[in-house]
């Protein structure tokens, strides 16, 4: 007895290998996958022991619940690549402090003074660079064949030798509370409005790759120099020790006595033309590495009025984890993912400045003196191709010409700065007037020349914003996960269940012995005394042991679970 049942335990752990057809294979393997899964209800469904609606009830269940958590999932999926990246509210605000104070960007309407250019022959290069200067139609197929007199025979050149300087055009300045030189603030830059004054703009150096026209640098007339540092969006001003006088300068503080006034000067006696209907300036603010365009942005001020400029500025920053989202997605790129030909930094007005000098060099072969100088090569445009130039001029603000600006995307780290202008008369009466500047102005000459532009925070802290990834790997993975656990008990474990059935197994079943173990002399020995207990069992036992003929080529290898059932029944009826 003790033999007999040492054997069968042995041959509980033994298992018999049979050949069967496919379909039976599958079919078993099937069923024991449905019994044996972790997903809720499909063990109801390969019970034999339950009539078929109670089973169709639970597949029925089953699929409702699969597909409906399949559709959320999918759902998940789309609003994923639709809306990748979401804007929030920093939590944080961010001190003005810590910021330069906006680019301000100043130019006088007209830019040839009429005590200068109204001596010209009509015939003239000099003419003909007036007319273009004020928009004027002109016929320049004269000059096809005229050779410049000499490399000051621009128009860049003729603009500053005839417009109004900064000198001349800023005759006040004050810096939060301190009065200071206008010199000292401003610089002269070449736009495409012509000649024009900027305060707060990062020094050429820092700013282009190539050579650039510099007419003045920053000097102080008092012997103390103010010393350009380098500032970035990413790392700001980036030096732990700056010196005593910079720029680009940081904010004062807020309210209009922290703020940039400046009091203009038209001389609107000497006007020759006007690219506006009226007398005045244009105005534009911006960041310290970005390269205006005024003349289509700019913003009026007009004489005789003083004008309040309240600021107010947006932030964008990205989180740590945007950049593990392509550009393509986040639409934005950090400053040394997309690399400009001529400007060291890159922000989305550069990258347009340099897909406009790539549209007329392509039309025209040249580069008018007010774009980037992208072909270290490149001619300056002259007056025979002036006609040329205006063509692409009246594409530059077409979006839909050409793909470079397509792909000129903004910042992911930007700022922007909103102007909110309030202005009010001078003063037409003779009373007292606070600031000293205009003691000795006459009226009419207050009312018809000058304009005074104050700029300024209205609070010292600015509330920013936060680019994020809307949901990354492991946020999609959760939010798709509790669905489908909470419809049908999906896990990752039945991912491995399912690897497991169809390909697992089926290799394992494949590559077992296929010919049966023959039973050795004990097993004979036990199967007997098993067959002298039961006679009933002894057949049944004994069709079991016995192998099939296979029924065609198409057979696999299988393991006979229901072995181990006869031989544990037969073991209790043997006790």
């Amino acid at each position: 007895m003790e033999n007999s049942s040492k054997i069968l335990k042995e041959n509980e752990k033994r298992k018999t290998i049979e050949k069967l057809p496919i379909h039976v294979y599958l079919k078993t393997n099937s069923q024991r996958f449905l019994l044996e899964t972790a997903l809720n209800g499909l063990k109801y469904v390969s019970d034999s022991h339950r009539c078929v609606w109670e089973r169709m009830y639970y597949l029925i269940s089953f699929l409702i619940c699969f597909i409906s958590g399949l559709y959320m999932a999918i759902y998940f999926l789309n609003k994923w690549q639709h809306t990748p990246v979401i804007i929030s509210l920093s939590s944080k605000p961010t001190a003005i402090a810590s910021l330069p104070f906006p680019t301000v960007t100043i130019c006088n309407m007209n830019q040839v003074l009429r005590s200068k250019v109204e001596h010209f022959p009509k015939d003239s290069p000099d003419y003909a660079f007036l007319q273009k200067i004020c928009f004027k139609e002109h016929n320049y197929t004269q000059f096809q064949n005229f050779t410049p007199r000499s490399e000051k025979d621009t128009l860049p050149n003729f603009i500053v030798d005839n417009a109004q300087s900064c000198e001349d055009m800023i005759v006040y300045c004050k810096f939060g509370e301190v009065q200071e030189t206008c010199t000292d603030l401003f610089r002269e830059i070449l736009l495409d409005e012509g000649l024009c004054c900027v305060f707060n703009q990062l020094h050429p150096y820092y700013l282009f790759k190539a050579k650039y026209r510099f007419i003045r640098d920053f000097t102080a007339t008092n012997g103390r120099t103010t010393l350009p540092v380098k500032w970035t969006f990413e790392n700001g001003y980036g030096q732990e020790y700056l010196p005593k006088r910079f720029y680009p300068r940081k904010t004062p503080g807020a309210g209009a006595s922290k703020g940039l006034t400046v009091i203009l000067n038209a001389d609107v006696k000497n006007y020759y033309c006007s690219s506006t209907n009226g007398a005045g300036f244009k105005m534009m603010l911006h960041n310290p590495v970005d390269f205006p365009f005024i003349r289509e942005s700019g913003l009026p001020i007009t004489t005789g009025k003083q004008t309040v400029v309240r600021i107010t500025t947006n932030i964008n920053e990205p989180s740590p984890t945007l950049r593990q989202v392509a550009p393509k997605d986040r639409q934005c790129y950090y400053s040394n993912e997309k690399t400009l030909r001529y400007f060291k930094f890159y922000t989305r007005q550069n990258c347009v400045s340099e897909c406009d000098a790539e549209l007329v060099y392509s039309i025209c072969g040249c580069l008018p003196y007010y774009l980037p100088l992208i072909y270290p090569n490149a001619t300056l445009c002259f007056l025979k191709d002036m006609d040329c130039v205006a063509r692409c001029e009246r594409l530059f603000m077409v979006s839909s010409v050409g793909e470079c600006k397509s792909n000129c995307l903004a910042g992911c780290h930007e700022i922007t700065h909103s102007p909110d202008m309030f202005s009010s008369s001078f003063s037409r009466h003779d009373y007292y007037l606070p600031d000293k500047f205009f003691h000795n102005r006459t009226l009419e000459e207050m009312n018809e020349d000058l304009a005074m532009v104050t700029f300024f925070y209205k609070f010292n802290n600015i509330r920013g914003y936060t680019k994020a990834p809307y949901t990354g790997l492991t946020e999609f993975m959760s939010q798709t996960g509790g669905i489908m656990s909470l419809m049908v008990g999906f896990s990752v474990i039945c991912i491995a269940e399912c690897f497991y059935f169809i390909f697992v197994k089926i290799f394992f079943d494949l590559n077992l012995p296929r010919q049966p173990e023959k039973l050795s002399a004990e097993d004979d020995n036990m199967n007997a005394t098993i067959n002298q207990d039961n006679a009933l069992d002894k057949n049944h036992l004994r069709y079991l042991i016995k192998p099939r003929k296979p029924i065609n080529n198409r057979t696999m290898v299988w393991n006979i679970d229901d072995m181990k059932k006869y031989e544990s029944k037969a073991m209790q009826i043997k006790k």
